[in-house]
């Protein structure tokens, strides 16, 4: 809808678009048409305390759909606790001795069979990573969330179930040349030295090379495990290839191993939220394959529904349903004044945003 501003600067509705320029009283341009007036843009004109005229457009004041009452189910995969046991003791077994090859591709191919099976029983194609936890120990909780986001990932993108299912094991064991990597290195709490940051980069080449023999791995899946930390704009390693070298399977793995990385807290690092982790992402576009981090954007549910979040404004809101590939900014209720607000499509709301879990 549009409305005609005769008044002052602070007449102007926040989240409007201006449909004509605005002039000072002495003909002097404050802000041309089309400008949407945000904070910002509202703390810049405020100097102004003059009168104003303008033709503006906003949205429609949001109308509560009563079917909105109540969150959306998380419908986000699932792992039970039965599976979540299991897949930990299995992944001890494969860690315990990474040159039986036998048993280390063995047991991972029968987690990807299990992770497999759970997500084509699943409502959804959703990850909320809480609900995928393993384990509190870092090597077998990134296993299974690389794992899984990859295999859920691949799915979303139309992949076949043999690519899904290599992709699987391939994330389940992209870090395992870890294993050849003295632990004092890999846990250091202090920043590495340029010496033991070249020893880290050799680990995609030691897990190659712990696969060569590996019946039950493709190459394939084999050079995805060496290319995982290869950037499309050649500034990985442990080669500096560029996309047309890195292959798929190991562009789906880099873009959920960095997530994953990003929102695990290490002795060296603290967590990020899944909103600083997309937020972080979208400043490496460079890197990525970003057809696949798009859709990967719409897997991942950083405020899964029914959670309580903080708002810029101030206000504490609840999570009531997802934007597909906007993350960031779902549905969400506001709770003293029962506004459903949707922040992706909400012009008065385009500078509110989801400062973390209230």
């Amino acid at each position: 809808m549009t409305k005609e501003i005769d008044g002052y600067v602070s007449d102007l509705p926040k989240g409007c678009i201006t449909e004509t320029d605005i002039y000072t009283d002495k003909g002097v341009l404050l802000c041309p048409k089309m400008t949407v007036i945000d904070n910002n843009m509202l703390n810049k004109l405020s100097n102004y305390k003059g009168r104003i005229k303008a033709v503006v457009s906003y949205a429609q004041p949001p109308v509560i759909d009563p079917d909105l009452e109540l969150p959306d189910e998380d419908e986000s995969i699932t792992f039970d606790e039965s599976f979540k046991k299991y897949a930990v003791e299995t992944l001890k077994r494969i860690f315990s001795d990474v040159d039986d090859v036998v048993a280390l591709t063995k047991g991972a191919a029968e987690i990807g069979e299990e992770v497999y099976a759970i997500i084509g029983n699943s409502k959804a194609l959703c990850i909320n990573l809480e609900k995928l936890k393993v384990s509190d120990e870092y090597t077998y909780k990134h296993s299974i969330d690389v794992g899984t986001m990859a295999a859920v990932l691949a799915k979303a993108l139309g992949e076949n179930e043999h690519f899904v299912r290599a992709v699987t094991v391939s994330g389940l064991l992209h870090d395992i040349g870890k294993e050849k990597i003295p632990s004092e290195v890999i846990n250091k709490p202090a920043r590495l030295t340029k010496d033991e940051y070249e020893m880290i980069k050799t680990h995609p080449v030691y897990g190659y090379k712990l696969l060569m023999d590996a019946e039950l791995v493709s190459e394939e899946m084999r050079q995805a495990i060496l290319n995982h930390h290869e950037n499309l704009d050649g500034s990985g390693y442990p080669r500096g290839l560029t996309e047309e070298y890195i292959g798929k399977m190991a562009q789906i793995l880099s873009i959920v191993d960095v997530y994953d990385a990003l929102i695990t807290e290490r002795s060296y690092k603290s967590a990020k939220s899944p909103s600083q982790a997309i937020e972080i992402m979208f400043t490496m576009s460079n890197k990525f394959n970003m057809a696949y981090f798009k859709t990967f954007l719409s897997i991942i549910n950083a405020f899964p529904n029914g959670t309580q979040v903080l708002l810029s404004t101030g206000e504490v809101a609840v999570v009531m349903r997802q934007n597909k590939s906007y993350p960031l900014r779902p549905v969400i209720k506001i709770l003293d004044s029962q506004k459903v607000i949707n922040l992706a499509h909400d012009l008065r709301y385009l500078s509110t945003v989801i400062l973390g879990a209230a």
